[in-house]
């Protein structure tokens, strides 16, 4: 599109509502910065699926990297600690907990093809051990990972994790003749097969079923010229 010149994009997935922005409002972003942080919605799951498979794939861009927001109080939620007692160190529900984090970064790299940074956001019962024990998680699974205090420190706090996705995003040859490519189903499929490589691919499920009403409708809306749309 005329006036927009090449651009860095950076999909964030935080623990938020499951919306994304406007494609107008990415586009207004792309063409008064050198970097476009956008809140991409819901995790790498739900939210990846709106911004990627839908967002970018209508608009013709890509994100050069995606910062995954995780807390360690959620990781132990996870990893079976009840909500009174997420303040106590808890290394074991820790690390299984580690398995929803992996899920994340796995559906970044091998549905989408898109780097992830994890920001640990930091809360003041954390403590070193656990903070330590998801840092060398990530390490290991040859992730950027970067620990964040910007609600006490403000900017300061998150300037690690800035100055990481900077350097990837620099590194990316993204221009807006470079569009997004990696996506969890192609344009041509049904509307049914497309909803079923969502479920298997993205949420691991082994089948999809539905009942006559539903498959008579997505038949009609296949009929009816929608097919090509994504779901």
């Amino acid at each position: 599109e005329d006036g927009i010149r090449d651009y860095k994009v950076t999909g964030v997935q935080t623990c938020a509502l499951p919306i994304c922005n406007s494609v107008i409002a990415t586009m207004a972003g792309l063409r008064l910065a050198d970097y476009v942080v956008t809140e991409a919605g819901f995790g790498a799951d739900l939210g990846a699926e709106k911004f990627i498979d839908i967002k970018c794939r209508s608009a013709g861009i890509r994100p050069s990297a995606a910062v995954l927001v995780a807390t360690i109080r959620a990781l132990k939620f996870h990893g079976g600690v009840a909500r009174e007692n997420l303040s106590e160190e808890n290394l074991p529900a820790l690390r299984a907990g580690l398995a929803n984090l992996n899920r994340h970064i796995n559906n970044l790299r091998e549905n989408y093809g898109v780097p992830a940074v994890v920001s640990i956001n930091q809360f003041v019962a954390d403590t070193d051990a656990e903070v330590e024990l998801v840092m060398e998680h990530c390490k290991a699974l040859g992730v950027q990972v970067a620990l964040s205090s910007h609600w006490a420190d403000g900017g300061a706090g998150a300037t690690d994790l800035a100055q990481m996705v900077a350097a990837i995003c620099d590194a990316d040859p993204v221009s807006a003749n470079n569009p997004h490519k990696s996506f969890v189903y192609p344009n041509e499929l049904s509307l049914w097969e497309k909803i079923e490589m969502v479920a298997t691919k993205v949420y691991h499920a082994n089948e999809i079923t539905a009942n006559t009403k539903v498959r008579d409708q997505l038949r009609e809306l296949n009929d009816g010229g929608y097919s090509h749309l994504p779901v």
